[in-house]
């Protein structure tokens, strides 16, 4: 009977051991907890007010295309060539003028032509609406001119046309002459007609045993397109806005979510995104790559206490995949859609 007292009492030790362990632990745990429990969403994410403007990149600029010639055309009738090797074209082909080491030249009284061919356009370079082609011409008389002897020439959709004939000096100045349509369609220019137009000049005496010259002749083609490359619009993207009270750190993402239709314009898209007091805002470079082939972007809010962080574009560079944007894909966009969240880390 006194064994059976002293274990119940050794029993009843263990036990009450136990649940103070239990409860010590319990205790501990509960008094660690320093951090209030937001009532709402520990932050918030919301798109500010004002975008990048991204329009920007498919908006039309004006700008220029030279095409000179780098073939023999349809005509090579103009008398004489110096020096009297190789072809006509590549008499008038330089871009920047030789004067009168290289031309074509004739003392005859008829007029005589001579067309060239040109390279077709690249989509890199030129594309969009054609407002106009110039023809040029670099020519000069020998002695003082005593009529005009000298205009632009061109060939497209099988006809021929002439510039205004022109009455030279004796040293070498441009003349060109405009075509603001196309001469035989009425229409504006294409760019099919643009690749397959042959350019030259059309010359006679300038006087009784007076040599009419040409040294140089190309044609400007101008045109309203998008800009190739450039730099990626900025602006701010969200504004996220952490609980009032809610101390501790928060993790940023942001997602590009539609790439599939940005592929279709862009060649590529780099964007440099910085939120403000992040942990990345401290280092070098400041700031995330965004483009289209990582796709997200990663920040990090260290020792948060309420407040709102603005994430921004503050740079960057793309590229379009041509000029024309009728050669896109169907579903084309250059404007970036995002999506972005703050968690707690």
């Amino acid at each position: 009977m006194e064994r059976k007292f002293y274990l119940l009492v050794a029993l009843s030790f263990i036990l009450l051991i136990s649940g103070g362990i239990y409860a010590y632990t319990y205790t501990t745990a509960t008094s660690t907890v320093t951090t209030p429990t937001p009532t709402g969403d520990i932050a918030t994410v919301n798109a500010t007010a004002s975008q990048p403007t991204w329009s920007d990149v498919s908006t039309p600029v004006n700008d220029d295309v030279i095409l000179r010639p780098i073939g023999v055309g349809d005509e090579a009738d103009v008398k004489y060539q110096y020096p009297d090797t190789g072809e006509h074209w590549d008499k008038a082909d330089e871009a920047t003028s030789d004067n009168d080491s290289t031309y074509v030249y004739t003392p005859s009284t008829g007029w005589e032509e001579d067309l060239y061919n040109t390279a077709n356009h690249s989509t890199q370079t030129a594309g969009g609406d054609i407002q106009y082609v110039e023809v040029f011409m670099l020519s000069r008389a020998t002695l003082s001119a005593e009529q005009v002897s000298a205009y632009a020439h061109i060939k497209t959709n099988g006809l021929e046309y002439d510039g205004t004939a022109e009455n030279l000096t004796t040293s070498y100045a441009l003349y060109s002459n405009p075509w603001i349509d196309n001469p035989q369609s009425g229409s504006s220019w294409t760019w099919s007609e643009i690749d397959d137009m042959q350019i030259g000049v059309g010359m006679r005496e300038a006087g009784v045993g007076i040599e009419s010259r040409c040294t140089q002749v190309y044609a400007n083609v101008n045109f309203d397109a998008p800009e190739l490359s450039g730099s990626t619009p900025t602006g701010d993207l969200f504004e996220i806005t952490a609980h009032d009270d809610y101390n501790g750190n928060l993790q940023v993402r942001v997602y590009l979510t539609n790439t599939a239709d940005l592929l279709k314009a862009y060649d590529y898209l780099d964007m440099r995104l910085y939120l403000e007091s992040s942990q990345e805002a401290g280092e070098t470079p400041n700031y995330q790559l965004l483009n289209l082939e990582n796709g997200v972007a990663t920040f990090n809010l260290v020792g948060v206490s309420g407040g709102s962080y603005t994430l921004s574009i503050i740079g960057g560079t793309y590229q379009l995949n041509s000029r024309h944007t009728s050669e896109w894909d169907a579903g084309w966009t250059v404007t970036p859609e995002f999506y972005c969240e703050a968690t707690q880390r």
